[in-house]
């Protein structure tokens, strides 16, 4: 299974912008998951006539503000039948004073099936680490003073809190470069390499990466072979109930679910026995009149 929760939407999905997903969805359709050959073939025949999803993404809509954040939909669903796209919202946190709305009661957060958040500097890190009702931390690791330390890390993981290496960050400016491996090390230090996933933010179809390549580079980030197994697997879906639960539950803890047929709790009959005794009340004192 390939994975990718950093597919950017366009602001403005004009036809030139649709194009260029279409190209990215149909590199990620025909990418190969694992080293195979006619085992993989053959799989990958089968899952094509029946239409099983081969690949999970996520189609990322970043905004400043959570009122700026608006519907968008699938990219041509039926031509890429193997490949299931998800929603995720990424909100831009400058300020940690400021009220974003990142909290569970927030309606917005019921039609995400992903909501992270990109803080700008450390003090926001820190915060959304601590406080913030997100799935997942996107930093833009290319730049100095973003990492956070290891108290609000730890907090993070303890929340469920997953983060986001996006490897196109390396390539685009090979001036930042150095930084960037410097603050991805400096993650895989403090998370001790647990909830990490890789992603690509691919504005082009080149752009992404097969998960071979994805292994190779925790390798060159200091993660173990494990780490590095989880951070291109099974943390994904990890992430995923992560979110669910976010949506389902009440900090993540209880699940409210009415019960067809439930027999009515001694609250609800004393509501509906109140409407009868003021009516046996307006009866009494007709009857006395």
């Amino acid at each position: 299974m390939f994975f990718d929760f950093n597919i950017p939407y366009p602001k403005q999905a004009d036809h030139a912008a649709i194009d260029r997903l279409e190209k990215i969805l149909t590199r990620i359709s025909q990418s190969k998951s694992t080293n195979a050959s006619r085992v993989y073939q053959r799989i990958r025949s089968l899952t094509t006539r029946l239409s099983v999803p081969r690949a999970i993404v996520a189609l990322n809509h970043t905004v400043g503000s959570i009122k700026d954040a608006q519907e968008f939909n699938q990219v041509n669903p039926a031509r890429f039948s193997t490949v299931k796209q998800l929603k995720r919202l990424t909100v831009v946190v400058e300020d940690p004073k400021k009220n974003y709305q990142l909290v569970t009661t927030n309606p917005l957060y019921q039609t995400m099936d992903i909501l992270a958040v990109q803080p700008t500097n450390i003090d926001v890190c820190k915060h959304a680490c601590q406080s913030y009702d997100v799935d997942l931390i996107s930093m833009d690791l290319s730049q100095k003073g973003v990492s956070p330390g290891y108290a609000s890390t730890k907090v993070a993981l303890n929340r469920g809190v997953f983060f986001e290496i996006c490897y196109t960050q390396a390539f685009r400016d090979p001036s930042r470069r150095a930084v960037f491996f410097s603050n991805v090390k400096r993650l895989v230090d403090i998370t001790r390499g647990d909830n990490l996933i890789f992603s690509s933010g691919a504005l082009q179809a080149l752009e992404i990466k097969k998960p071979s390549d994805m292994r190779m580079m925790g390798l060159l980030f200091g993660m173990t072979p494990e780490q590095v197994e989880a951070a291109v697997g099974c943390n994904y879906n990890r992430l995923l109930m992560k979110a669910e639960t976010r949506k389902s539950t009440f900090n993540a803890a209880i699940r409210v679910e009415p019960l067809a047929g439930a027999k009515a709790t001694e609250g609800q009959k004393r509501k509906q026995d109140q409407p009868n005794q003021g009516k046996k009340k307006k009866a009494k004192i007709q009857n006395t009149a």
